[in-house]
C-alpha cells in the first residue's frame, strides 16, 4: 500500500490510499494497480480489478469488476471513470444501493454530477430489499439529487408484480418527505352517489412560507370539480383559504364550497381571528363529503374576532353569524347571530388571601324568525380559598345581573327586562392518602370526601329570551357549578346540598392511575323552579340526578370508563357511557362504546387487528338501538409488505336527508413514493380509537 497527495502545490487536500497485488507509479502523472485493488481517498473506497489513477487530474479510472462506496451509496458496476474531488464521472451498467440501503436498481449507465449526486440512464429503482421485486419505478433517466433531497424521472411507467399500470412523461418526488413543486399522485375511489372519483392535484411549492394545491377533479355522475388550497405563513400572521367548485350534471346546478381562516398577532396583545366558511347548498357536504363528521355540519360559522390581553383583563370584540344547513328530512333550529358581541374579563388582586373577578357582555343578536334584540350582563364574584395538605374550604359571592332590550321577528318594540340573581356558595373537601398493596404490587389509595352548598333565591325568568342557554350535560365538575345552565339568559334557584366522595388508585412504581371512581348527589333544600323555557317548574323534586364515575386502567393494556346520571325521582336513566379499550400492543386494538340518553341509545365497535402475514382487519360498526339501524359501517383490509402496502375499506353511512352513501376507497403505497388511489388513513384514524398505521412510507435519505 501506498499513499500520497494529489499535488505538491495542495498538501491540506487528503492523501489518496492505493493497495493492490501488484502497482506501479510513474511520479507524477499517474499510477497503475491490478489484483484486489482498493482506492481510498476523501470519503471514497472503490475496489475493482484493475485501477488507473491520474495524478494531476484526480480522476480514477476502473475496470472489470467495480464497487464503489461513499455515504452510505454502493455502486457495482463494470468500469468507472470519475473525478474524485468533483465527484463527476460516469460508471456502465450499475447497481446500486443508495440511502444506506433504503434504494436500489440498476441501469446502463450512472453519470456522476457532483456531490451526492446521480443521474441513472434507462435505470429503474425500487425500495424492495434484495431478492424482493415486488414493484419498481422504470425510466429513461432518473436524476437522485442528495444535496436537495429531490428526485426525478422521464419517460417511464411504474411496475407492479410485473405488471405495468402507469405511464407518465416526467415525475419528481422528495427524498426526504419534504416539499417540492409538481403533480401528486392520482387519486381514484367510487360512491354510490358520485359514481368513479378521479383528481390530479399538483402542487406548488410557492416558498417555503407558501404553497398551494390545485386540484381538478372528475366525479362519474357530476361532472368535473376544480378545487384548490392556499396557505401561507409568516411570523405575524398565518391562514388557509379553500375552495372548490362544479357544475353538477346530477342537479344542473352551479355548487360550490370556500373555507378561510386567518390569525394575526397585531401587537404582543391583541391578535385577530377570522374565519369564514360557505357553500352553494344544504347537500353540498350530503354529495361531496367523504366522512359521516363531514356530512352532519349544519352551523357553518362565519366570524372576525378582535381579542385584547391586558396584564390581569382581557377582551374582546366579535361579529359571529352562520349558514345554517338543513334539509325536508332534518330541520334545524337556526342560531342567533352575534351582530356584534364585545366581552371582557378582569381578576384584579385585592389582596388577603381573596380572590375576585369581574366579567361582562354586550351583545345584539340577530335572528329573522324570533325574538331578538339587545342584552348586557356583568357577573362579579370574589372568594376566598383556604387550603393545605389535606383540607379546602371556599367560600363565594357572586351577582348575575342582566339587562335585556327585545324586538319581535317584524321588528316591534317588545320592552326591556332585567335580571339580577347574588349567588352563594361554599365548597369544601378533605384529602386522605394510605400506601397498600394489589395483585402484589405497592399503590397508594385517596380517599376525597367533598361537600358543596350553594345558594340563588328565586326570579322569575318567564319574560327574558332565551338567546344561548341550554341545560348543561351532568358532569363530575357540574356538579360543584353555580348554575346547571349554559349561557347567561337563565339562572337557576338554588338551595342545594352536593356530597360526593372520589377514591383513586395509583400505581406506586409508574404512577399510572389504576382505578377511579366517584358517586356525587345533589340534595334539593327547596324544589327549583327556573326551567329552560322561563315558566315555572310545578313539580316537587327533593333530589337531583345520581352521577356516578368509574375509570380504571387495568393491566394488559385494558381500559373502562363507565358513567351513570341516574333521575331518582322518576328512576330513569338519563345518561349512561360505557367504554371500554383493549390495545395489547401497536396495530391491536379492540373498542366497544355504548351510550344513551332521553334522545338516543347507541352501541359502537371498532378495532384493528393483524390476521396473518402481513394483513391487517379495520373496522368499526355504530348502530342505534333506539332507530333499529346503522348509522355507520366501515370494513376494511390493510396489507403490509415491507417495500409496499395496500389497503382497501368501504363505509356506509346515513346522511341528514335519511339517505345512505357508500364510498369505496383502495390505494397502492409504494415505499418512498406517494400513493396511489384514494387513502382511508384519515378515516380510520378518526374512527377507530387506538389506530396505528400500519405503513409508514419511508424517507429515502
Amino acid at each position: 500500500m501506498f499513499a500520497y497527495a494529489t499535488s505538491s502545490e495542495q498538501p491540506v487536500e487528503p492523501p489518496i490510499f492505493i493497495e493492490a497485488d501488484q502497482a506501479s507509479v510513474q511520479e507524477g502523472q499517474y499510477s497503475e494497480a491490478r489484483g484486489n485493488v482498493i482506492v481510498n481517498r476523501d470519503g471514497v473506497v472503490v475496489n475493482a480489478d484493475w485501477v488507473k489513477y491520474e495524478l494531476e487530474a484526480d480522476r480514477v479510472h476502473a475496470g472489470d469488476a467495480v464497487k464503489m462506496v461513499q455515504k452510505g451509496d454502493t455502486l457495482e458496476g463494470t468500469t468507472l471513470n470519475m473525478t474524485i474531488n468533483t465527484r463527476v464521472g460516469e460508471m456502465d451498467n450499475p447497481i446500486y444501493h443508495m440511502a444506506e440501503g433504503l434504494v436500489r436498481g440498476d441501469g446502463v449507465k450512472v453519470l456522476f454530477a457532483g456531490q451526492d449526486k446521480y443521474r441513472i440512464q434507462r435505470g429503474r429503482m425500487t425500495t424492495c430489499r434484495d431478492g424482493q421485486d415486488d414493484w419498481y419505478l422504470h425510466a429513461e433517466e432518473i436524476d437522485l439529487d442528495y444535496t436537495t433531497n429531490y428526485g426525478q424521472a422521464w419517460h417511464g411507467w411504474a411496475e407492479f408484480k410485473g405488471v405495468p399500470f402507469f405511464y407518465y412523461p416526467w415525475v419528481d418526488f422528495p427524498l426526504d418527505g419534504g416539499r417540492k413543486s409538481g403533480f401528486l399522485m392520482p387519486t381514484f375511489g367510487y360512491s354510490n352517489t358520485n359514481g368513479l372519483q378521479y383528481s390530479q392535484p399538483y402542487y406548488w411549492n410557492i416558498a417555503p412560507n407558501y404553497d398551494a394545491t390545485i386540484t381538478p377533479g372528475y366525479y362519474g355522475k357530476r361532472g368535473v370539480m376544480l378545487g384548490g388550497e392556499f396557505r401561507y405563513l409568516q411570523p405575524e400572521y398565518a391562514g388557509i383559504i379553500r375552495a372548490a367548485g362544479i357544475k353538477d350534471n346530477e342537479t344542473d346546478t352551479d355548487r360550490y364550497g370556500v373555507y378561510f381562516q386567518h390569525n394575526q398577532t397585531l401587537t404582543d396583545r391583541l391578535s385577530l381571528n377570522l374565519s369564514y366558511q360557505k357553500v352553494s347548498d344544504s347537500d353540498y357536504f350530503i354529495d361531496f363529503s367523504d366522512s359521516l363528521a363531514g356530512a352532519s355540519q349544519v352551523n357553518l360559522p362565519q366570524e372576525a374576532l378582535l381579542n385584547y390581553n391586558g396584564d390581569f383583563w382581557s377582551t374582546y370584540l366579535r361579529v359571529q353569524r352562520y349558514q345554517t344547513l338543513q334539509t325536508p328530512s332534518n330541520p334545524v333550529d337556526i342560531p342567533y347571530w352575534r351582530m356584534p358581541q364585545w366581552y371582557f374579563t378582569a381578576a384584579p388582586q385585592v389582596g388577603y388571601g381573596l380572590e375576585t373577578r369581574i366579567s361582562g357582555e354586550i351583545t345584539r343578536f340577530v335572528n329573522d324568525t324570533k325574538v331578538h334584540g339587545d342584552r348586557a350582563w356583568i357577573n362579579p364574584s370574589v372568594s376566598l380559598p383556604l387550603a393545605n395538605s389535606y383540607a379546602f374550604i371556599t367560600p363565594r359571592l357572586s351577582v348575575q345581573a342582566n339587562t335585556y332590550r327585545s324586538e319581535s321577528a317584524s321588528g316591534q318594540n317588545l320592552g326591556s327586562e332585567s335580571l339580577v340573581v347574588p349567588i352563594a356558595s361554599i365548597d369544601s373537601g378533605l384529602f386522605f392518602e394510605r400506601e397498600g398493596e394489589l395483585f402484589g404490587s405497592g399503590i397508594v389509595q385517596t380517599l376525597e370526601p367533598r361537600a358543596y352548598y350553594l345558594y340563588a333565591p328565586y326570579k322569575s325568568q318567564a319574560n327574558i329570551p332565551n338567546y344561548d342557554s341550554a341545560l348543561a350535560t351532568l358532569s363530575w365538575s357540574q356538579l360543584f357549578a353555580e348554575n346547571k345552565f349554559t349561557g347567561r339568559d337563565r339562572v337557576n334557584d338554588a338551595n342545594n346540598l352536593t356530597l360526593a366522595v372520589s377514591s383513586r388508585i395509583f400505581d406506586d412504581a409508574s404512577g399510572i392511575e389504576r382505578f377511579s371512581l366517584g358517586v356525587g348527589q345533589q340534595f334539593y333544600l327547596s324544589s327549583p323552579k327556573v326551567t329552560l323555557s322561563g315558566q315555572d317548574n310545578a313539580s316537587e323534586e327533593k333530589d337531583s340526578n345520581l352521577f356516578l364515575t368509574v375509570g380504571s386502567q387495568l393491566p394488559y393494556n385494558v381500559n373502562v370508563n363507565y358513567l351513570l346520571q341516574q333521575d331518582l325521582n322518576s328512576q330513569r336513566t338519563m345518561n349512561a357511557e360505557l367504554d371500554l379499550n383493549w390495545t395489547p400492543s401497536e396495530f391491536k386494538t379492540l373498542n366497544l362504546r355504548y351510550a344513551r340518553n332521553q334522545d338516543l341509545e347507541q352501541v359502537s365497535m371498532s378495532g384493528q387487528w393483524p390476521i396473518s402475514n402481513g394483513w391487517y382487519a379495520v373496522g368499526r360498526q355504530n348502530y342505534s338501538l333506539k332507530d333499529s339501524k346503522s348509522l355507520e359501517t366501515i370494513a376494511g383490509l390493510e396489507y403490509n409488505a415491507g417495500c409496499w402496502a395496500l389497503r382497501f375499506a368501504a363505509q356506509r353511512y346515513v346522511t341528514t336527508n335519511d339517505k345512505y352513501k357508500t364510498n369505496y376507497f383502495a390505494v397502492l403505497e409504494l415505499g418512498g413514493l406517494a400513493g396511489i388511489g384514494m387513502n382511508p388513513i384519515s378515516l380510520l384514524k378518526q374512527s377507530i380509537p387506538g389506530y396505528a398505521d400500519t405503513y409508514r412510507t419511508p424517507k429515502l435519505r
